[in-house]
């Protein structure tokens, strides 16, 4: 028995490294070739520098760039916020049978293709005197992964039993709702905030074709330069990840530290401990 349990932790350590070499691997060759000079003859390049990225930060384009990527994916992560998390959070509780009609729809802008996407968008508002701007920030086609991170959070804390437990102990919805449901969906809120920070930041086709070219993003900028210098466009993709992974890990901090239940706790027991503190909390806040 113990020989087979070591023999599947092998094999799942062998499938881990696969994944990991074969994803690593582009983000490590991108990175060689950022601080390569010339290299053509070799597995190495012949020399490596940091001319592309001293050429790259006197270039103010690519800050402005970067500049009009974060305005773009802060204020299309707040439109979002703001829309999305009392919908969900309405549909979820009392409206059972949209609530499933939503969880097909929002798969739409995955089955879509983005080019026919804007083509509609287009097709729909160019007449409107809507600015492409504000059709942008309506993020129609990143809406779907902040609803099913809201949602699934919703459904993992049970929330309706959690909402009549408050009810029993005569505490209202809305005091229940924000005392203790937002709270516990935190952390799905920061993760599904991650994931469309991100996925705008990077948005390139929507981005060009619904603003324009004149509003240059980091993509449409590092698109301009790999035309250019493929070493520029390059270097133009590291300062991007970095750029992802701190902005990752702030607005992962910014969460606020959860609190966090003990790690040496069953499972059953864990769940009497957090319903425990929902009770007190639901209780105090009815007083």
């Amino acid at each position: 028995m113990n020989h087979t349990k070591k023999n599947h932790r092998i094999f799942s350590y062998i499938i881990v490294g696969i994944l990991g070499i074969y994803y690593l691997t582009p983000l490590l060759m991108t990175a060689v070739y950022a601080f390569g000079d010339e290299w053509g003859k070799s597995i190495l390049p012949n020399n490596f520098t940091v001319q592309w990225f001293i050429e790259l930060f006197k270039d103010k384009a690519f800050f402005q760039s970067i500049g009009r990527s974060l305005l773009l994916s802060v204020t299309v992560l707040s439109i979002i916020l703001i829309v999305m998390i009392p919908s969900v959070v309405i549909i979820y509780l009392n409206y059972p049978k949209l609530d499933r009609a939503l969880q097909s729809i929002s798969l739409l802008p995955y089955a879509i293709p983005g080019v026919i996407l804007v083509t509609a968008l287009l097709k729909t508002y160019s007449k409107t005197g809507i600015s492409m701007f504000v059709v942008l920030c309506g993020a129609l086609f990143i809406s779907p992964i902040m609803y099913m991170g809201i949602r699934n959070s919703l459904q993992a804390i049970n929330t309706k039993q959690l909402i009549e437990a408050g009810h029993m102990l005569g505490a209202n919805t809305l005091t229940i709702i924000f005392k203790v449901v937002l709270p516990n969906l935190r952390v799905g809120i920061v993760l599904s905030s991650i994931m469309v920070f991100s996925g705008i930041f990077g948005e390139y086709v929507l981005t060009n074709l619904l603003i324009g070219g004149r509003f240059e993003t980091l993509r449409i900028y590092m698109l301009r330069r790999m035309n250019e210098n493929g070493h520029l466009a390059s270097a133009v993709m590291v300062c991007y990840f970095i750029l992802i992974f701190l902005m990752g890990i702030i607005m992962y901090k910014l969460s606020n530290k959860q609190k966090h239940s003990p790690k040496k706790i069953g499972s059953k027991k864990k769940k009497i401990a957090n319903n425990e503190h929902l009770t007190s909390v639901i209780k105090e806040s009815s007083l």
